[in-house]
């Protein structure tokens, strides 16, 4: 990949000083019209883009005034201005760890909501440079929603989870599928021998889904041709499917997306966890006592403000060629659900 352009490169192919290109790419009046929008041309042609925050740094030295406290935007687009906070729903939180480590950084992270009344995505990108924002962060979009339509070439930009799929950004996310993996190992240590796999609840990214069920069927290779179950229809499924299969195939364990439907369905049918059958629930709180897998959302929030403020002060900015991941992998949390099975 070629090396970004720099403020020589443009003041070579113009043959002036590097402090006219910078004036003049500030429009100053200093710099005869004509000059300017020739420097301008040519800056354009060799692709290159003044850092923001290099340019703050120079304003404070040349006025004497500290730079501002920069902010970053946390962005969401649910229906309601809080919905993404977790009283609204079970998932996990990013905010509040990426809110203290943008401090450590010496930003403020802001949030903004993209779904107010009578905004556009125009006048949204509009407001956030008006205001010194140059970095912005997306948090889980609402359920059925999985696109954001923004001047993307503007910022730079980091995303939150799975859930935003159009554009492909970079993004932070759990290790999914090693939540799977660890899950369906610690089943194997403890004696279970017939683990089944159930979408208890929809789920807002099928990427993750697809992840779980990929380890799942993979480990599923280390038991028994017998003992390998077929994974219980529907995503999600319901009570009446739930049962036909459980009746069916006799599962002593259970890998779940969530547990409170299931441990219903299982009291209707008259078992309990963990006497009937073993439980590991994949979208795991501490809150909840069952055994899994368990992810400190704060720090996911945090990597996420370590991303974007690296791409920010390379001046990485719009949809990336390569997206990368950063995925966290979680650790496994004993629990009352899943004890050694007894024979």
């Amino acid at each position: 990949m070629p090396r970004p352009a720099t403020l020589q490169d443009v003041a070579d192919r113009a043959r002036v000083h590097r402090s006219t290109v910078a004036l003049a790419l500030r429009d100053h009046p200093r710099i005869p019209l004509e000059t300017r929008e020739r420097i301008k041309a040519l800056a354009a042609k060799l692709g290159y883009r003044m850092n923001p925050f290099v340019a703050a740094l120079m304003q404070s030295r040349r006025s004497g005034r500290a730079v501002r406290h920069a902010s970053l935007a946390f962005v969401t687009s649910y229906p309601t201005r809080y919905g993404w906070r977790p009283q609204h729903h079970d998932r996990p939180d990013f905010f509040p760890g990426a809110v203290e480590r943008a401090k450590e950084f010496g930003y403020r992270l802001e949030h903004f909501w993209l779904a107010e009344p009578g905004m556009t995505p125009a006048r949204f990108c509009d407001i956030l440079v008006t205001r010194g924002v140059h970095g912005v962060m997306i948090g889980r979009m609402p359920p059925g929603q999985h696109a954001m339509d923004l001047a993307w070439q503007r910022f730079s930009s980091v995303a939150l989870g799975m859930t935003l799929r159009s554009p492909q950004l970079h993004h932070v996310t759990e290790n999914h599928f090693d939540t799977a993996w660890q899950a369906m190992q610690q089943a194997l240590e403890r004696g279970y021998r017939r683990v089944g796999f159930v979408f208890s609840e929809a789920n807002d990214s099928p990427r993750v889904g697809e992840r779980w069920l990929g380890a799942y069927l993979l480990q599923q290779l280390k038991f028994a041709p017998a003992d390998r179950l077929p994974l219980c229809p529907g995503e999600p499924t319901d009570a009446a499917t739930f049962a036909a299969w459980y009746r069916r195939n006799r599962p002593d364990a259970l890998l779940v997306t969530h547990a409170a439907p299931v441990l219903q369905w299982l009291g209707t049918l008259g078992r309990s966890v963990p006497k009937d059958v073993g439980m590991v629930e994949l979208q795991d709180s501490p809150e909840s006592g069952n055994s899994g897998v368990y992810y400190d959302a704060s720090k996911i929030g945090s990597l996420a403000v370590e991303m974007l403020v690296g791409l920010m002060h390379r001046n990485d900015t719009g949809i990336p060629e390569s997206p990368h991941e950063v995925m966290l992998t979680g650790e496994w949390r004993e629990g009352k659900t899943l004890p050694v099975r007894k024979r």
